[in-house]
């Protein structure tokens, strides 16, 4: 289904621009789960996925199983990358030996992973995940990829729309514009995600975007304001990390500044109000599902 289609079911004149602003990262910390619990029920984002195998998603399942109509996923996650805050996955060891390195954790980047990991590793590591969200009392709307490793193969990445498709729930795809096969071109993903992406019937995003960084938080701002600006017609995906500045933040990743600004950029009013003034329609995955089943 095109984003023009989506965007007439959805009320919306077909050149609309409409963006899903998803959290990412959810259950990677306890800051992590507060900031996001603020920015979905004050702030602007209404779209989040969860890290289940990450030792704080409990706590944010809990609080999310509260409320189903929120719009939660699976950030589907497959490496472990900061240097001494690490996690396993939920397959164990002797099933899928192929998912952790010689410390027992999960790899710590894409391009180990694509080594060692078979597709069937990784399909299982993905149904787990996502029965782990349903144990917990979540049922999601939607998959996505953690640091984008379910495209670092083509059997992955069709392992992950299998996954989708035996549980009914939308994975995060984009559609091949010029913009994502410029991205391919310059990546490490292989040529042939192009035909898998064209192929799965399933709604797709226009654009991918993750929120700029900046070295005051008035330049960060400012970036992101761009970014809002020129987002295309059709239906982008923002991402952002939010977290709060908690103590154990700068000690786990260099990223902790940029995560805890874009949470307040995105709890602040201004920013409301500048979505609104360009006529940005923020959407959710729950819609996008509900447009692509025709309710």
């Amino acid at each position: 289904m095109k984003a023009s289609e989506i965007a007439v079911r959805l009320g919306f004149p077909p050149d609309a621009r409409m963006v899903i602003i998803h959290c990412d990262d959810v259950g990677m910390s306890w800051g992590a789960n507060q900031a996001v619990k603020e920015l979905l029920t004050k702030g602007v984002p209404k779209s989040a996925s969860i890290m289940f195998p990450c030792p704080w998603a409990y706590e944010f399942s809990t609080w999310a199983a509260q409320d189903p109509l929120l719009d939660i996923g699976v950030h589907v996650t497959l490496t472990s990358e900061w240097e001494l805050y690490r996690w396993r996955p939920l397959t164990s060891h002797k099933d899928a030996p192929g998912l952790v390195d010689a410390t027992g954790f999960m790899y710590r980047s894409v391009c180990e992973t694509a080594a060692h990991a078979t597709a069937e590793e990784v399909y299982s590591e993905i149904c787990r995940q996502i029965e782990q969200a349903l144990v917990w009392g979540i049922t999601p709307t939607h998959i996505d990829t953690h640091m984008g490793t379910v495209f670092a193969r083509t059997d992955y990445a069709q392992a992950y729309i299998a996954a989708a498709k035996k549980y009914s729930i939308l994975p995060m795809l984009v559609e091949p514009s010029p913009m994502v096969l410029s991205m391919v071109e310059d990546s490490r993903y292989p040529k042939d995600i192009i035909d898998l992406l064209q192929q799965a019937a399933t709604p797709k995003l226009t654009a991918l975007f993750g929120a700029s960084s900046g070295k005051t938080y008035e330049e960060k701002k400012s970036a992101i304001y761009a970014q809002l600006e020129n987002l295309p017609s059709g239906l982008s995906y923002f991402i952002i990390h939010p977290n709060l500045h908690t103590p154990e933040m700068p000690e786990i990743t260099d990223s902790w500044q940029q995560r805890h600004w874009e949470y307040e950029i995105f709890m602040e009013e201004e920013t409301k109000a500048k979505i609104e003034e360009l006529g940005i329609k923020i959407v959710t995955w729950r819609q996008v599902a509900q447009a692509a089943h025709g309710q």
